[in-house]
This record gives C-alpha cells, structure tokens and sequence, in this order.
C-alpha cells in the first residue's frame, strides 16, 4: 500500500464515523500547533513574509478541514457506507 492509499484509507475510517466533540478539539489544538511550528520553521528559514504566507495558507486548509468535519458531526456521513 502506498502512501496515498494509506492517506485515503485513514480519512475514510476517519470520516465515516461521527466524530466526537474530543476529536474536533483535538484536530482544531494540532492545526494550531502545526500551523505555528511551520511559521517558526519558514520563518527561521525564509524570513517574515514567507511565514505569514506559509501560516496563511496552512490555516485555510486546515479551516476548511475543521468546517467539514464539524458539519459531518451533525449530519452524519452515510454517503462513505457501502
């Protein structure tokens, strides 16, 4: 199994099921840690405005993944069921 298969196939088991309240919290303090450490890592690398770019970038995609996932919570995700 390559690595994209095994990035699909851990999304899928994780967005078939209803996440908790636990989960969102824990995905929204990773996206948070994450998106800073790769601030503080272009920054020392690349300078100021790269960071913020970097840090702006990385934070719409993991906004969008926290939306999703929070409106998956509510309504459910019988469309990956077969």
């Amino acid at each position: 199994m390559g690595l994209l298969e095994h990035l699909e196939s851990s999304y899928v088991d994780f967005s078939s099921h209803r996440t908790t309240v636990r989960e969102l919290l824990e995905l929204a303090v990773g996206a948070v840690l994450f998106v800073f450490l790769a601030w503080v890592v272009v920054w020392l690398a690349l300078g100021t405005t790269a960071a913020f770019v970097a840090a702006a970038v990385l934070g719409v995609g993991f906004t969008i993944v926290l939306i999703s996932q929070t409106y998956w919570r509510l309504v459910g995700r019988d469309d990956y069921r077969e």
